[in-house]
């Protein structure tokens, strides 16, 4: 993988089914309310690199409560608050040029899928004597 590849800007959506979408990702400030089909959107920084994007009004559209999510959350916070709806995870915020958020590299988006499935899966262990 050259540099440019890796440096292409992602988002990663996690349904609440549990299907992940790793999408192109161009950084304004709607682009999130767009991804997520809703009209008042809040970033949830994660991280200094990590920001997760939710649906304000998922709980009065009657939106399921997002579990996938929730898994990869717990490796960020100890006490995560519930999550309904689809979620988009993206980059940092760039505060300071007021462009939105910055995109995943395909090493970040295919990092939170991976936390996902080995936080989900019962993964055997070599045992010690």
């Amino acid at each position: 993988m050259t540099s440019t590849q890796a440096a292409a800007p992602y988002a990663l959506m996690i349904q609440t089914d549990g299907w992940f979408e790793l999408t192109d990702w161009t950084p304004t400030w709607t682009a999130a309310a767009d991804s997520l089909s809703c009209q008042a959107v809040r970033p949830v920084a994660l991280t200094g690199q990590l920001t997760m994007w939710v649906d304000e009004d998922a709980v009065p559209r009657g939106l399921p409560f997002n579990r996938p999510a929730a898994k990869v959350l717990r490796v960020f916070r100890a006490e995560a608050l519930p999550y309904f709806g689809p979620v988009l995870f993206t980059g940092r915020i760039d505060t300071a040029a007021d462009r939105g958020a910055h995109g995943l590299t395909e090493d970040q988006a295919l990092e939170l899928i991976e936390q996902y499935l080995t936080r989900a899966a019962k993964i055997p262990q070599q045992r010690t004597r």
